[in-house]
């Protein structure tokens, strides 16, 4: 066993309404009322009281990324591998887990300096999710919040620590101009982690990108129209993957934030899965921009 599903993302944000633009008045995401603009600004996508949070700070970076178990159980046995493997783990406070709208939490840096919790029971809203732009739902439920990528100083060693110590497995490999990707599952979701070598002018420690995947290509397809029609900085054009599948476009969020918009993931059957490398991210379009 190990970590089960992608749980939340949480930005530190110099312009917390910049970003909210995006995320909210252009693709439609459901903010949550704050009582201060020093509060976090919380993001509803499904049933979760919150899948993305916007905390004000004075740089832009990773506030957190939080993975979820299933079990108190496995909590604990991934808090005793983290120490085993000299990881310092912190107890998230239970008045700091309610904030969190979680029952647990443990809080450490990943060995590439990610801040990172694990945690047990996030609090579901009963009220149905009001989006209100061109996306009409996503896909997360037992799948978890699309996936995120990480740029790694040390790819071996990251890669180790995800596999052996928090229970990931290997989905594929994609290798091609002085990259190299390693795809990762906890779930049937083809993956919920990438781990990448220093490329493309990343360095060890940057955050590549997080991935929303929608229900709908069409939705993509609206979602790229309003993108293009904003002016908003694009990665990638429209474009599908070799490996997952995946139709989808790739922007960049104010404050230097990468999001992936796509449709149409692969599932991992593990009982059938073979393991491939790859020597392209994408079967077709996908061109870097700028």
């Amino acid at each position: 066993m190990g970590i089960s599903r992608l749980g939340s993302v949480a930005f530190d944000c110099v312009d917390v309404a910049a970003v909210a633009h995006v995320l909210v008045d252009l693709f439609g995401l459901e903010p949550l009322p704050r009582n201060d603009a020093a509060d976090p600004l919380y993001l509803r996508l499904d049933e979760h009281h919150h899948r993305i949070a916007l905390h004000p700070a004075p740089t832009d970076g990773i506030h957190a990324i939080a993975w979820e178990v299933d079990t108190p159980e496995e909590l604990g046995r991934l808090r005793a591998r983290l120490l085993d493997r000299g990881i310092a783990v912190e107890e998230v406070p239970q008045p700091d887990a309610e904030q969190r709208h979680v029952v647990a939490a443990i809080r450490f840096h990943d060995p590439e300096g990610f801040p990172t919790e694990i945690v047990y029971g996030p609090t579901i809203d009963h009220r149905p999710v009001r989006l209100t732009g061109p996306i009409g739902g996503f896909v997360t439920g037992e799948l978890g919040l699309g996936h995120v990528v990480y740029m790694c100083k040390d790819y071996p060693d990251a890669v180790d620590f995800y596999v052996h110590t928090l229970g990931f497995s290997l989905s594929d490999y994609i290798v091609w101009a002085g990259a190299d990707a390693t795809f990762l599952h906890c779930n049937p979701r083809h993956h919920s982690l990438a781990l990448m070598n220093e490329c493309f002018d990343f360095t060890g420690g940057d955050f590549n990108h997080l991935m929303l995947e929608v229900r709908d290509i069409d939705d993509v397809g609206r979602a790229y129209e309003i993108a293009k029609a904003e002016g908003l900085p694009f990665i990638m054009d429209y474009g599908r993957h070799t490996n997952d599948e995946v139709t989808s476009f790739y922007v960049t969020l104010p404050g230097g934030f990468g999001l992936e918009i796509g449709a149409g993931g692969l599932l991992v059957d593990e009982e059938k899965w073979q393991v491939r490398s790859y020597t392209s991210p994408s079967r077709w379009g996908h061109q870097l921009v700028g």
